[in-house]
């Protein structure tokens, strides 16, 4: 039994993980349906290499689909805009940005923490009408144990990405740029 525990440490040590879907959260769908806000796009979320694949003691999360965490920022914004009946993929008001930060750190005993920050420029028919750079911290339940630590960091990825969206869509300078 001692192997067996030993052999799952080292073998979850050297894999690559997937993070998993996004799900929207929803205090953004709430808060999207109660604003009054513009229809919108969802532009190009760039990213770098750097940015695209995130060390969880030794294993890697990387994004869904060989896709870029910018990718799936991107895939996230779109969702909650779809399902609070704001996105049209030919509105002259995109969102776009730059993700400046992305990372989950499980190298604590009993807490995990992750950060995200992302440089965003809405525009309106090629007018910049909000820019602002957006920074969020997610802490949640971890272990010294790695396989609990790790999948931990992996399920915990999108809650982080939620509260980068519910950031953005709460920033008063962006409600009052896309309100209609």
């Amino acid at each position: 039994m001692k192997y067996l525990a030993i052999f799952t440490v080292l073998f979850l040590s050297a894999c690559t993980m997937v993070a998993p879907p996004y799900k929207n959260s929803m205090d953004n769908l709430q808060h999207l349906k109660r604003s009054s806000l513009e229809l919108m796009a969802v532009g190009n979320i760039e990213d770098n290499k750097k940015l695209n694949s995130i060390s969880l003691r030794g294993s890697s999360l990387v994004s869904p689909n060989n896709k870029s965490f910018g990718d799936y920022l991107e895939s996230a914004l779109q969702s909650e805009l779809t399902a609070a009946k704001l996105y049209s993929g030919v509105s002259s008001i995109v969102i776009a940005g730059k993700l400046i930060e992305n990372d989950i750190d499980v190298s604590g005993f009993s807490v995990g923490d992750g950060k995200m920050t992302v440089e965003f420029v809405v525009t309106n028919k090629d007018s910049v009408i909000f820019t602002k750079s957006i920074s969020v911290t997610h802490e949640f339940e971890s272990s010294f144990i790695g396989s609990i630590a790790i999948p931990n960091g992996q399920l915990n990825y999108p809650v982080l990405v939620q509260k980068l969206c519910g950031a953005l869509f709460n920033d008063p300078d962006f409600m009052k740029a896309t309100q209609r």
